[in-house]
């Protein structure tokens, strides 16, 4: 055999080992079944999606308003919002609303100009808004009247609010899994099988937005005949799961 010839059949024997090579590594990279990061549900399971509910009563509130005034001046619209916004302020805090409850949301100021064909500034619109938490849902009522008598005059909306979502909403989880199970054995029943341990859990809650409720303008100053009547009534809370069963 000569030198040229011997190399190539080298050359073939190396390529040839170096095409198995490749071929065991493609072999073993390859992850078996119910492996770590193998997404394909076992053999022999029931997959069921369900959904759970919770009933709540809402414990707190929030509460957005605020006032708006017209002026000649710039100075006279800011003054008049800042004394507004100053006694109502102190007004929901003598009904033991914390200041880290009362935040404001807004402040603008715009002129106003008149109905004329031509571009006259005929005064200054001021607005400026609080967002108000109450925690003490039956003071809630109370903080609409305070506010509105200290000079309010805009009651923008109320949304009830629970103090401890998460506990509420994996109430409704837990109620949701064993919703799963209980349509999971029928399904089990039906097809003759007998229903195994969780494979898994997957959550597919949505997250929890609070109930809202608007109110219309209020009438500054006036005085409060009646209370402003809150009710929270219920709050409803679902989630939903999808659950894998072993069957057998």
């Amino acid at each position: 055999m000569t030198t040229n010839q011997t190399l190539k059949t080298v050359g073939a024997a190396s390529l040839g080992a170096l095409v198995v090579a490749i071929a065991a590594l493609s072999v073993r990279a390859t992850p078996a079944s119910g492996a770590p990061g193998d997404t394909t549900p076992a053999p022999h399971t029931i997959t069921v999606s369900a959904t759970g509910k919770g009933t709540v009563v809402p414990d707190g509130a929030r509460i957005s308003l605020g006032i708006t005034a017209t002026k000649t001046t710039v100075k006279a619209a800011r003054e008049a919002g800042a004394q507004a916004m100053t006694d109502i302020i102190a007004a929901l805090k003598k009904l033991g609303i914390a200041d880290a409850d009362i935040q404001t949301s807004n402040i603008s100021l715009y002129p106003q100009y008149g109905t004329g064909t031509a571009a006259k500034v005929v005064g200054y619109q001021i607005s400026e808004q609080l967002d108000v938490t109450v925690r003490d849902l039956d003071k809630a009522g109370d903080a609409v009247d305070a506010a509105t008598l200290a000079g309010a005059t805009n009651v923008n909306g109320l949304s009830f609010e629970l103090a401890d979502p998460v506990k509420a909403q994996n109430d409704a989880r837990a109620a949701a899994v064993e919703a799963a199970r209980v349509s999971a054995q029928a399904m089990a029943g039906g097809g003759h099988v007998t229903l195994g341990t969780v494979v898994s859990i997957t959550d597919g809650t949505p997250p929890i937005f609070p109930i809202y409720y608007g109110y219309g303008a209020s009438k500054a100053g006036a005085p409060v005949d009646t209370a402003t009547p809150v009710q929270p009534g219920t709050q409803d809370l679902s989630a939903m799961v999808t659950v894998v069963f072993e069957i057998s």
